[in-house]
């Protein structure tokens, strides 16, 4: 925990057996102030799986300068946040206020209602709800303003990186959560997964996750500028990411992640003559047309119709049924 804050604010921090209190104190000097609201902590923490995916929910889309805040669509992440919040960080949950972006006006108090059963945070935790017409979701944002709390989160990551890269366990639920709040999953038109991509503009955090990744066996892709993201292409990647569960807590994400590696076959790393002895399998039960033949190879159609099919028919093993075309 650091001493004084970012503008050199000092820092007062009060001890117990199971908690600290932290809490700027009134200043008369050149950007002090009043004494700022205390904020009481756990003084232990036990380091699991719900710790370091909150962590990584954070540092993947809270805020970070005038307080604890995240945002999210999804329920479920949501209240994954605030569970690591109250479990972990030991704050109370009913604290948090939360601010919704909505679609349209209509219906403004059921939308209050249901979000506040959804989090169980009570409906006078509420803000006006904003209207956004270029959303087609609700967004709510769970927030406590507290500069002193935000150093105290900064100093802290500062301090679990080495803890991070030094256990698979930890840094697998990190980019569990990293993933799940600014992660995305890319599909091919065809419904094969192309890759994984994460984004962030924090230079810092960038060469971070990436050692992270190193770490885990992964291979992560150049860090592109002007889209701020780096992408992990490749079936030994994937499948790695995959047994690492890294795409697991973000259901949506989830869901596409595992129906695009479902048809992300191990063909797509096989040799040509392995490749087409999976297809010749594939037709002896009957004719199959280009595009049957890459659902099931998960390989794209160009490369089954221009290259494998005319070697197996110059090879006298499979032939055109049907007019061109139709074939």
């Amino acid at each position: 925990m650091p001493t004084r804050t970012s503008i050199s604010r000092e820092i007062i921090l009060l001890t117990n057996l199971k908690n600290v209190t932290v809490y700027t104190p009134e200043s008369g000097k050149w950007g002090g102030g009043r004494e700022s609201k205390r904020i009481t902590l756990n003084r232990f923490v036990l380091l699991d799986d719900l710790f370091f995916e909150g962590f990584g929910l954070w540092i993947g889309e809270g805020g970070k300068s005038k307080g604890l805040y995240f945002g999210n669509t999804c329920p479920e992440l949501l209240l994954r946040f605030l569970n690591f919040a109250q479990e972990k960080l030991g704050f109370n949950r009913l604290k948090f206020k939360v601010t919704l972006n909505a679609p349209s006006s209509a219906n403004n108090s059921m939308i209050k209602e249901k979000w506040s059963e959804t989090l169980q945070i009570p409906i006078e935790n509420f803000t006006a709800i904003c209207v956004d017409p270029r959303i087609n979701r609700e967004y709510a944002q769970l927030y406590v303003n507290s500069v002193v709390l935000i150093e105290a989160l900064n100093a802290l990551l500062g301090t679990l990186k080495p803890t991070i890269l030094a256990d698979e366990k930890f840094a697998s639920a990190f980019l569990r959560g990293v993933f799940a709040a600014e992660g995305q999953v890319a599909l091919k038109k065809w419904g094969t997964l192309f890759h994984v991509s994460f984004s962030s503009s924090d230079e810092s955090l960038i060469i971070f996750l990436k050692k992270c990744f190193e770490m885990l066996d992964i291979t992560s892709g150049k860090y592109m500028l002007q889209s701020r993201k780096f992408p992990i292409y490749g079936y030994k990647n994937l499948k790695r990411f995959k047994e690492l569960g890294i795409h697991t807590l973000h259901p949506e994400k989830r869901a596409k992640f595992e129906l695009g590696f479902a048809n992300y076959k191990r063909v797509n790393v096989l040799h040509g003559e392995e490749a087409r002895a999976l297809i010749l399998q594939q037709l002896a039960s009957g004719p199959k047309t280009y595009d049957e033949l890459a659902a099931a190879l998960g390989k794209a159609r160009t490369t089954i119709q221009a290259w494998h099919l005319p070697i197996l028919d110059r090879q006298g093993l499979a032939k055109r049924v049907g007019k061109r075309g139709q074939a």
